[in-house]
């Protein structure tokens, strides 16, 4: 049981992005202000490479505007002569939190915006000098810190951790568990918006080196380790995935390709459609009545024969279990004999649904519990359907006639379903976009 719908989402477009440079290890990227933060050991000038102790490029933070033909260094208030490493910014785009080395070796560090600058840095207020602190993830409402620390007690190399913001302050890490992190490492965690973890491991029966997973928090337990398939995966290292909030798009590195790392996006393309109309419950009750044509006697009575069932009387109702043809009978019996003494009537009636998609799911669900969401009984007799479209109320969306999805929190979801298709009795290639919503109880 599972929820991230990545792991088995195959229609995502993934490509180099446009921001890679041969020979140049880019090793993490995020969407800010309509373009990408990203991190490099590019040069920072043609002439002057910075290197460190060891002769390594330095790792810096860059900024690409989409209409921008050269990225810019993100700020030069952040230190440029050591490693800067990744970065996350909370959901205003008013503060960052990013890694950078200092003599004691990788620690996080805020900062807020001011303008298009970058001021005000603080150290985070669990850096020590005897563990690295790396690898910072910001929760959408800003009340969490996710990430990467080889501190003392913890299951491996690098474990992942999370940190709380209250009134005093940001509160002690705490290890999100065995079920998270192995004897291997836990590194670049990214808290997507509707609550889905994801991070690199080097553990959890990797295809190679690190490879990026997902765990969803139940009850305050992390669980659900999944690793993303292709294309996600390959066999070389895989690290540093971030999305929007809806998940329909974002970034990972890899150095599947050679020996330095590039930056991947990738997108799950998904119509916008018109507005969204509450499903309607299908309803085959029908009354059926006759009147005067019973014989002036005690003894006889009027027999319905409807969908293999028998009533009796001048006035019935009648529920069919579904669209179909049916065959109507109404005689006249004798009470006495209990035989048909005449035939009434006799006619075919067909039966039709709602034209509309159709979302055939549970009322409610415990949290944690698989619900199973199926289209099958749409009927739009006029539409040949390409393909169908699920907005399942938080922030997650996937493609298909069927689909399973797990909800890790209470409340009331709204789930949402498109469909895309073309008249079939038109020559036309202009597509028809219908949709339905209903909800889903989370207990």
């Amino acid at each position: 049981m599972f929820v991230c719908d990545l792991c088995a989402q195959s229609d995502y477009i993934v490509e180099p992005l446009w921001l890679n440079s041969s020979g140049d290890n880019e090793i993490f990227a995020i969407s800010y202000r309509g373009g990408v933060i990203f991190c490099t050991d590019r040069r920072l000038h043609v002439m002057v490479n910075r290197v460190d102790t060891t002769y390594r490029p330095l790792f810096h933070l860059f900024y690409a505007s989409m209409n921008d033909e050269e990225p810019q260094l993100l700020s030069r208030n952040i230190p440029i002569n050591s490693h800067q490493g990744t970065c996350t910014v909370s959901a205003d785009g008013n503060e960052i939190f990013f890694a950078a080395n200092d003599a004691n070796g990788q620690r996080i560090y805020s900062a807020r915006r001011s303008g298009n600058e970058w001021i005000g840095i603080q150290p985070f207020a669990h850096n020590r000098a005897n563990y690295v602190t790396t690898n910072p993830s910001l929760s959408r409402d800003g009340t969490r810190l996710f990430f990467a620390s080889d501190m003392p007690g913890g299951y491996g190399g690098f474990d992942i951790y999370v940190s709380e913001r209250t009134a005093r302050g940001w509160d002690p890490p705490k290890n999100l568990g065995p079920k998270i992190n192995t004897s291997g490492n836990e590194l670049y965690p990214f808290i997507q918006g509707n609550g889905d973890l994801f991070f690199s491991s080097s553990g959890h029966g990797s295809m190679g080196g690190l490879d990026i997973f997902s765990a969803s928090e139940i009850n305050g337990e992390w669980d659900f380790v999944k690793r993303l398939d292709e294309p996600f995966n390959s066999i070389a290292d895989d690290i540093s995935f971030t999305s929007s909030h809806d998940g329909l798009n974002g970034f990972f590195a890899s150095n599947r390709d050679g020996d330095t790392f590039n930056i991947y996006s990738f997108t799950l393309p998904f119509p916008v459609f018109p507005d969204f109309t509450a499903q309607q419950e299908n309803d085959h009750t029908y009354e059926f009545f006759e009147g005067g044509v019973i014989p002036d006697s005690a003894s006889f009575q009027l027999i319905w024969e409807i969908d293999g069932t028998v009533k009796y009387g001048e006035r019935i109702l009648h529920t069919f279990a579904s669209k179909g043809v049916y065959e109507i009978n109404l005689n006249v019996m004798d009470t006495i004999t209990n035989e048909i003494t005449s035939q009434v009537a006799q006619y075919v009636l067909e039966l039709f649904d709602i034209e509309q998609p159709y979302i055939s799911a549970v009322d409610s669900v415990g949290i944690g519990e698989s619900v199973s969401f199926d289209a099958s009984q749409t009927y739009l007799p006029d539409i040949e359907i390409d393909e169908y479209y699920w907005i399942l109320g938080d922030g997650t969306r996937k493609k298909g006639i069927r689909t399973e999805h797990t909800y890790i929190a209470p409340g009331v979801y709204r789930v949402q379903l498109g469909v895309i298709g073309r008249q079939k009795y038109f020559v036309s290639d202009e597509q028809v976009k219908i949709s339905v919503y209903r909800d889903i109880i989370v207990y």
